[in-house]
């Protein structure tokens, strides 16, 4: 051999040595975590932190009275959490105290139940006829109220009306509910009305009205279907038609999720992607669902928080090396293309198993395996932890997501120890918990200091006019759009509905496109950023005084800038750009304005008053 031969094949050797190094290098990912994606940038939220100048005028009082009975009960805690989250107090109230009411115009008292034997019928009737304002939340039969109440007949009650038709735009969003809707049904009372403005019926017959009496008013809710956390809204919205002027705090958010994404995904072909694309599931994901989402988000203003899953095996023998092996090719790339649009990753689990131990609430016809105990499921949360350092070592997992919605209390134990720097647990705000499912309000939890409760409202690509309405009314609540979607529907053809993806990608356009256009003021963000400004909100002390002539708005730790809606019954506001902010009207209705504060106080004088 000689000299030059040599060198060829030094040569060779030497090319070779270096190609399969970059293989080597590519198959430790050392590429990725050379260059590791870029940190997702966490919101920051500006806060005013004293109050600078004092509101003046009346301020609203809002006096809740609960009875005994389960209506009464549960009706009053619903409407007191709607008021909660909209920012409005109120006071509880006993029977007794009900003759101490001073009877303005900006002073109502609530009942609801059937308990009109137990109320001082004479005291309320005088205390409406001075001028204060009577809200009935839910229905009775008593013909010795009829009057009072704008009812010139009692009937009977009537059971399973269904569907909800507005007589008046009272929020935008809301729509009308047909009879064949189960969304509500009403039991209601038969009732002939006397000089009443009815505001919604059902299949013909009265649910909510209203009612001059001497120089006060009455709003009757002519159902039981208040005890619906899907009513907040409604209840909220309604109480706004008693006053001249009301205002309602808005926390302004608009949250999407992607349950199990990044998740693994299976490399073979599916009879529901077929009909539209020659791909493979891992194919479509990444090069037609993945950028037909991101579009979307561009163009109708979403983010989107995705929730990992590690495995879809039942069993918890994959080690943290078989983990980052599962994950490698939805991590790499739906991952980081979403945290590249601005997005977060969350947690949906170490697998698609709830949380759950033997002994804890879990429907078994879900068919789901339980943990043998606490400690391999930290075991299992740690692994996953692992996992997604491994992929995202800037990132830090700040939410969750339960499998099926469903954990138990050794789970909430676990990842209250697991994650010391706190996290989001986010299930569901409406549902049934007797099977497992685990069913929240936002606050923080009452027994594991680390986590905080951020319920979903609404799912899925199919929006159905049920769907549509609870998201009004979350809006209509107190501004909250909290949406999620499983990319996998599109491979099923139950929860498809078989449309394919054209068809939900349509779907699911036009939802987001409706919520867009009709509530421009939200602010699509991160579930973490979500929380952080719903914290905020939380805390923030906010102080409306009303006039005739104008509504003054001050606060401290507010956020900045605040939205609030303001529903004007006696005259109007100005429009436009103002020192303290602006004023827009919302929807088609011509007395609800949205105003968006840039300070931390504020006189809206009032136009047009009637004398």
């Amino acid at each position: 051999m000689n000299k030059k031969t040599y060198g060829y094949l030094i040569g060779l050797f030497a090319v070779l040595f270096v190609a399969m190094g970059i293989v080597q290098l590519f198959r430790l990912d050392y590429p990725h975590r050379l260059i590791p994606s870029e940190k997702t940038k966490v919101r920051s939220f500006e806060t005013t932190n004293t109050k600078t100048t004092e509101a003046k005028g009346e301020a609203l009082r809002v006096y809740l009275l609960q009875n005994d009975s389960d209506l009464s009960k549960g009706v009053i805690q619903n409407f007191s959490y709607a008021l909660k989250y909209a920012k409005i107090d109120y006071q509880r109230i006993r029977t007794s105290d009900i003759k101490t009411l001073d009877p303005s115009e900006r002073t109502v008292l609530v009942l609801s139940g059937e308990h009109t034997k137990e109320w001082p019928y004479k005291t309320i009737r005088k205390f409406v006829r001075k001028g204060g304002k009577l809200y009935v939340a839910g229905r009775f039969i008593d013909p010795k109220w009829g009057d009072l109440v704008g009812v010139k007949r009692f009937g009977d009650f009537k059971e399973n009306v269904k569907g909800m038709t507005f007589k008046k735009d009272l929020f935008p969003g809301y729509i009308d509910l047909s009879k064949s809707s189960t969304l509500f049904v009403h039991s209601i009372a038969d009732v002939t009305l006397q000089n009443a403005d009815v505001k919604i019926e059902a299949e013909g017959n009265p649910i909510l009205w209203t009612h001059e009496y001497g120089k006060g008013e009455v709003l009757f809710w002519n159902t039981s279907s208040l005890l619906e956390k899907n009513s907040r809204g409604l209840l909220v919205q309604s109480l706004s038609l008693l006053f001249p002027t009301f205002v309602s705090q808005q926390v302004a958010i608009k949250l999407a999720h992607f349950d199990d994404f990044p998740a693994p995904v299976p490399d073979a072909s599916n009879p529901a992607i077929q009909k539209n694309y020659d791909l493979t599931v891992k194919d479509f994901f990444a090069d037609v669902w993945l950028r037909d989402m991101q579009r979307i988000a561009k163009e109708q203003d979403i983010i989107y928080s995705g929730f990992i899953i590690g495995s879809y095996r039942n069993a918890i023998d994959d080690m943290e090396e078989q983990l980052i092996e599962n994950i490698r090719f939805p991590m790499l790339n739906f991952g980081r293309r979403l945290l590249k649009m601005g997005g977060e990753l969350g947690l949906h689990g170490y697998n698609h198993q709830p949380l759950v131990i033997n002994g804890e609430t879990m429907d078994p016809s879900l068919g789901y395996t339980t943990w043998d105990d606490r400690s391999q499921m930290m075991k299992g949360i740690e692994e996953v932890k692992v996992a997604h350092q491994y992929f995202f070592p800037k990132e830090q997992i700040r939410s969750y997501v339960p499998p099926s919605n469903i954990i138990g209390p050794t789970g909430l134990s676990v990842l209250n120890e697991a994650f010391p720097d706190g996290l989001i647990i986010a299930s569901l705000y409406n549902g049934d918990a007797s099977k497992g499912s685990y069913i929240q309000e936002f606050e923080p939890d009452a027994t594991y200091k680390n986590l905080y409760n951020f319920p979903r409202i609404t799912s899925g690509y199919n929006e159905s006019p049920e769907d549509m309405f609870v998201l009004a009314d979350a809006v209509a609540n107190f501004g909250l759009v909290s949406h999620f979607i499983h990319p996998d529907d599109v491979l099923d053809e139950q929860r498809s509905k078989g449309q394919g993806w054209p068809k939900m990608e349509r779907s699911i356009e036009k939802m987001f496109q409706t919520i867009h256009t009709d509530y421009p003021y939200l602010e699509s963000m991160t579930q973490y950023d979500g929380y952080k400004k719903m914290k905020l909100y939380q805390e923030s002390k906010i102080d409306v005084r009303y006039s005739k002539t104008a509504i003054e708005i001050s606060g401290s730790q507010m956020l900045l800038p605040s939205k609030m809606m303001v529903r004007v019954n006696d005259g109007k506001i100005a429009t436009g750009s103002f020192a303290y902010g602006e004023v827009r009207k919302l929807g088609n209705a011509d007395d609800l304005y949205e105003v968006e504060l840039k300070k931390n106080f504020a006189r809206i004088p009032v136009l047009g008053v009637s004398q």
